[in-house]
């Protein structure tokens, strides 16, 4: 799953496309007019399958699906729009699918993290956890991971922090070889990473809360009966 893929494929799609003048819709555009549609986006679901496919789990075949469409939720994308803004993308719906994929992008992440648990069993305890990749910089989309995972999320400097943790890995295997009984846990937990200042904890909103527990669950009804 590639977030920023996903995004960009929408942000393409729904925003940049004929009609629009010369303007060029950004991912920081297109998240302002997102912000301005609530949790659950009126019910709309986004199967953020566009690869397609899709690792986790394992569906091959899987295609990404926009369900939950109708006349009463696509009336509330229109008016859910700032009026006053007269240089508005011209598909009147491209706020609302942008926060839906979003939504969507997410419930996956957060299924994903439920197969961990299961995997690793009983002691799996998550207190944080460290947030990278493009997407990580989008501050909407931090609070909803956060809303939804139910966690403390942090933020690494490091950009490529995925090639850190491979040279991590490495590292400690080299060291191994000389420590005996060295772990890679205890080898990690002993490297600085340098965080940003921030840290966004989740909602203790139960409204908000309970919303995006209703959509996902209706995320994962959905996917479950089309895949």
């Amino acid at each position: 799953m590639s977030c920023t893929a996903v995004l960009q494929s929408v942000l393409e799609s729904f925003f940049n496309e004929s009609g629009d003048g010369d303007k060029t819709w950004s991912h920081d555009d297109a998240t302002k007019l997102a912000s301005q549609h609530p949790p659950g986006c009126y019910g709309i679901t986004f199967l953020p399958y566009l690869s397609p496919g899709e690792r986790t789990p394992d569906w091959p075949h899987a295609k990404g699906a926009i369900l939950g469409l109708t006349t009463h939720n696509m009336a509330l994308a229109t008016s859910g729009r700032d009026v006053s803004a007269s240089d508005g993308p011209t598909n009147p719906m491209a706020g609302l699918i942008y926060r839906a994929a979003m939504e969507g992008i997410t419930y996956l992440l957060a299924e994903a993290l439920e197969t961990m648990k299961l995997a690793c069993g009983e002691g799996f305890e998550l207190k944080s956890l460290l947030v990278v990749g493009g997407g990580s910089q989008n501050k909407l989309w931090r609070q909803m991971l956060a809303d939804v995972l139910n966690v403390e999320l942090r933020f690494p400097l490091e950009s490529e922090s995925a090639a850190l943790g491979a040279a991590f890995q490495a590292s400690a295997s080299v060291e191994a070889s000389t420590q005996k009984g060295l772990t890679l846990r205890d080898f990690v937990l002993r490297q600085p990473i340098e965080m940003e200042d921030s840290v966004v904890t989740p909602t203790t909103d139960e409204v908000t809360r309970s919303v995006y527990q209703k959509g996902r669950r209706q995320y994962c009804d959905l996917a479950n009966r089309l895949y």
